[in-house]
């Protein structure tokens, strides 16, 4: 089962750990509920939910700051941030994704086929 949620970071239900959508979304895993949030900024992801992210698909124009903050707040931070971000600020192609697979310990850039 696949549960998107989209431009749904702000939203009050996220923002708080205490929140009954926080608790569900750490919980669904236990159910092979996948989870994606789509987001314009990671800045709006709480700390909770950035730190159950097992995924992260980020598209050129997050500043160095908010990466670092990424990676630092979520499971990413086991790779080395400052490889990720050399490779992550070369991206030029609006439509070229980087992606970092946490469990699968694995880093790649997609070309889009457009």
């Amino acid at each position: 089962c696949l549960l998107i949620l989209d431009d749904f970071a702000s939203h009050p239900l996220l923002k708080n750990r205490e929140q009954d959508m926080c608790r569900i979304l750490k919980k669904l895993r236990h159910f092979n509920i996948s989870v994606v949030i789509c987001v314009q900024t990671a800045k709006s992801l709480s700390k909770d939910v950035k730190r159950i992210l097992t995924d992260i698909i980020l598209f050129p124009g997050l500043s160095e700051d908010d990466f670092m903050e990424l990676m630092k707040e979520s499971m990413a931070g086991k790779f080395d941030r400052h490889e990720l971000w050399e490779k992550y600020k070369v991206i030029q192609d609006l439509h070229t994704s980087f992606r970092i697979h946490i469990y699968a310990n694995k880093v790649q850039i997609v070309k889009s086929q457009a």
